[in-house]
């Protein structure tokens, strides 16, 4: 099989043709054990309260699977009294804790710095918490109406927390930030301190677990993918981001470390019982046994999965925005350089995980939401047609070898979330009670059934 096609890759291709190897479908378990495992996890019923998410308006009565969606008039968007929204004021006082700065810290920095700003009263300036994100917190920032024509209506006020650096570099996130937005496919970014960040606000709608497999959404993620993982490949593209290594390299190892020195720290009886899930001799030895694995048999070929690419690294339904121009990716906090089978096993697994449950632990895992193997081949096909800029077709032998790689990069997905909630366990909440060790040690369960399942189609 011959490609052709001018997309410059990072990588050493040594021969254009890709040799026969079988088809590897997903099996994340049998559906004996997935029935018998997940009886056992709490209910948490879906939200009946109407969602949010950046301006943009979800309303409809009855639970989210019955959801509708509406856009709304850009001024009574701002402060609509709706469920995953609260005045800061409201926020319990650990939650407050996550950072530094207080109510009026952020009226006062968010008066300073907005456009047209200075001349609105302090009182005027209004604060809601957006009850979502686990890394950080986001508040929305607004002016009631009747302020004055012109002035920026709203914006996204943005928190790391006092922890933030022990998950990701802070400078560098601030620069892809900042690239992104010279590109236009990032937010505008007002302004920037130690530990926040103002950035434009969009009017929006996250995407919701249950549509993370609608065709209409899955095919549309495939192709933004495919673009995003294109944008290394610019003749602007900022050396210094180019030139670092895959993102798993350096996670791999320094957040098993990070774990370790997290599960010393508790003190918490509750906490040492659920750390007691955990053997940390095992973890660190899966985590050595990772880095081979993932990049074992590589073919050398573009498009294969070891591309090295720019990578958003964290595709969830809360990062993905439906906006009335598309969909649009947010959050990059963890993004940068990374193979490229990364972010799309990251989206299908992602499909089986819902953040927006209000009842503890605050998440609902679902295994058979995971994409079928015709998901996956027509998901790969749409992504490598972008990104090869060829046709592509699920049948063809590049979708097996794409997905193969995926299948492997599967594994570490739930590895990798599973030392970063260990370590984000004994840190401070963001807007509720969310489970970190309970989401660890479903992650930890669901790594050890792929990871079987994925030697067992090896072999």
């Amino acid at each position: 099989m011959q490609s052709s096609f001018s997309l410059p890759v990072r990588r050493c291709i040594a021969s254009s043709s890709v040799s026969a190897r079988s088809c590897i479908a997903w099996t994340s378990t049998s559906q004996a054990w997935s029935t018998q495992w997940f009886a056992t996890l709490p209910s948490c019923p879906r939200r009946s309260s109407i969602g949010h998410r950046r301006g943009f308006c979800a309303t409809g009565a009855g639970p989210r699977s019955g959801r509708e969606h509406r856009f709304v008039e850009t001024e009574s968007a701002y402060a609509d009294p709706i469920g995953g929204v609260r005045p800061i004021e409201d926020a319990p006082a650990d939650v407050l804790a996550f950072g530094d700065l207080l109510p009026d810290s952020i009226r006062r920095i968010c008066q300073e710095s907005v456009p047209g700003w200075s001349e609105v009263q302090p009182e005027n300036i209004r604060i809601d918490q957006l009850c979502e994100g686990l890394s950080n917190q986001n508040f929305k920032v607004y002016l009631p109406a009747g302020q004055k024509a012109g002035l920026t209506p709203c914006v996204l006020f943005r928190i790391y927390g006092k922890d933030a650096s022990t998950l990701y570099d802070l400078a560098a996130e601030l620069e892809v930030v900042k690239m992104l937005s010279s590109y236009q496919i990032g937010p505008t970014v007002y302004a920037n301190g130690d530990g926040w960040r103002i950035e434009e606000w969009h009017f929006s709608v996250p995407l919701p677990n249950r549509r993370m497999r609608n065709p209409a959404i899955f095919t549309q993620v495939a192709a933004a993918l495919g673009r995003l993982h294109k944008l290394s490949s610019r003749s602007d593209f900022p050396p210094k981001i180019l030139a670092k290594p895959p993102l798993s390299i350096n996670r791999l190892k320094d957040w098993t470390k990070g774990a370790q020195t997290a599960a010393a720290s508790f003190t918490y009886p509750s906490s040492i019982k659920q750390m007691e899930a955990f053997d940390f001799d095992e973890v660190v030895a899966e985590g050595e046994w990772l880095a081979k694995f993932l990049v074992a048999d590589d073919p050398r070929i573009a498009g294969s999965g070891l591309d090295v690419v720019f990578s958003h690294w964290d595709c969830q339904e809360n990062n993905i925005l439906q906006t009335h121009y598309g969909l649009r990716f947010i959050d990059f906090e963890y993004s940068g350089m990374e193979y490229q089978a990364f972010d799309i096993a990251a989206y299908f697994v992602e499909c089986s995980i819902d953040y927006l449950v209000d009842k503890h632990p605050f998440f609902k895992v679902s295994l058979a939401d995971f994409p079928s193997d015709a998901e996956q081949r027509l998901f790969i096909s749409i992504y490598l047609s972008e990104y090869l800029e060829t046709d592509v077709r699920p049948g063809d032998l590049a979708v097996s070898v794409l997905q193969e790689r995926v299948q492997r990069f599967s594994v570490f997905v739930q590895y990798i979330w599973t030392v970063w909630s260990i370590i984000r366990a004994p840190q401070a909440p963001t807007f509720n009670d969310f489970d970190y060790l309970q989401f660890g040690q479903h992650r930890w369960f669901m790594y050890k059934w792929a990871k079987r399942a994925v030697l067992h189609k090896l072999v």
